[in-house]
């Protein structure tokens, strides 16, 4: 009977460890974003490194909620995965506490693959050509401008709580489910402006159909001449979102590794390094503890200006 039963978990941790041949990715944002965009990326690194079959589901709703949802509702042998963004992570939950999902009891941290440049873009009619002259025609306008963001609770969300505090303005907060639908309304001039990727904003501010006039954090590399907000005198706007993929709660580690090291693999190419650049993308490789301890570092700093700002879903 021993005997067996020592057989038996031999068996079973050997088939926990069998990486499956078909993997979706579930991308719990709308398609075109960069949550699309760099999850459709590293489906393609499984899927050259993995040599698996590897389809990306867009799955719009809830800030990432209905995503989610269907990670749970899915296998743990490696097999369903999510792309999921760090605000869905270490900012929504902190705000909404009704969401569906735990991201520390529901999903595994497998591996960051970078953080995006962000920048503020305002529609080419707003009378604005830096932050300075955006907070002061905020405070002279009768109505708020309106900023639209990827949903209620997402990043994009955060910066317009958080720029609303800084510079002491009101701005009108119109959410949509993803960020490239916003941003056709900044296009189009039905919204004054938003927080966006540099990499997907870039075309239309080299053309001219719209104005970034200041970048998060850092300046980009793609808009270098573009000065950050804290260089225009608001502090504050500093941290930068990430990417990673998830899974769910339950899966074994030696396959959550498998794909952290296939992802890692990629970044061995010069190709994939600069397809994440265009895409306004800078690189940052985490696995293991170390993303854990990431995600952990970022909560608590979100934690600490949300109850310092008072930032509220509206």
């Amino acid at each position: 009977m021993v005997l067996g039963c020592c057989v038996l978990s031999v068996l079973c941790a050997a088939y926990s460890q069998n990486m499956p041949t078909n993997i979706r990715i579930i991308i719990p944002l709308a398609a075109g974003g960069p949550t699309d965009i760099y999850g459709r990326l590293a489906a393609e690194a499984l899927r050259n490194n993995l040599k698996a079959t590897v389809v990306t589901e867009n799955h719009a709703g809830g800030n990432g909620a209905v995503g989610v949802n269907l990670l749970k509702q899915g296998a743990i042998d490696g097999s369903n995965l999510l792309f999921a963004s760090s605000g869905m992570i270490t900012f929504f939950p902190l705000i909404d506490k009704s969401i569906p999902y735990d991201p520390v009891k529901d999903l595994v941290p497998i591996v960051c693959i970078a953080q995006t440049e962000i920048g503020v873009i305002v529609a080419k009619q707003i009378q604005a050509n830096n932050i300075k002259e955006l907070v002061a025609l905020a405070k002279s306008s009768s109505t708020p401008l309106s900023f639209g963001s990827a949903g209620k609770g997402n990043i994009l969300h955060a910066y317009i709580e958080l720029l609303k505090d800084v510079a002491n303005i009101e701005l009108l907060h119109i959410p949509y489910k993803g960020a490239t639908p916003a941003y056709a309304d900044v296009l189009g001039g039905q919204i004054s402006g938003m927080f966006i990727s540099v990499g997907l904003a870039r075309p239309s501010v080299q053309t001219g159909k719209v104005k970034m006039i200041a970048v998060v954090g850092r300046r980009s590399a793609l808009l270098p001449d573009v000065p950050t907000i804290t260089e225009q005198g608001f502090s504050g706007l500093e941290i930068l979102p990430w990417f990673a993929i998830m899974g769910p709660r339950g899966i074994s580690q030696a396959n959550a590794q498998k794909i952290a090291d296939a992802i890692t693999k990629s970044f061995e190419t010069d190709d994939f390094k600069k397809r994440l650049a265009e895409a306004g993308a800078v690189p940052l490789v985490l696995s293991g503890q170390n993303f854990t301890n990431m995600i952990n570092t970022e909560t608590a700093i979100w934690s600490k200006l949300i109850k310092e700002k008072n930032i509220a879903l509206d």
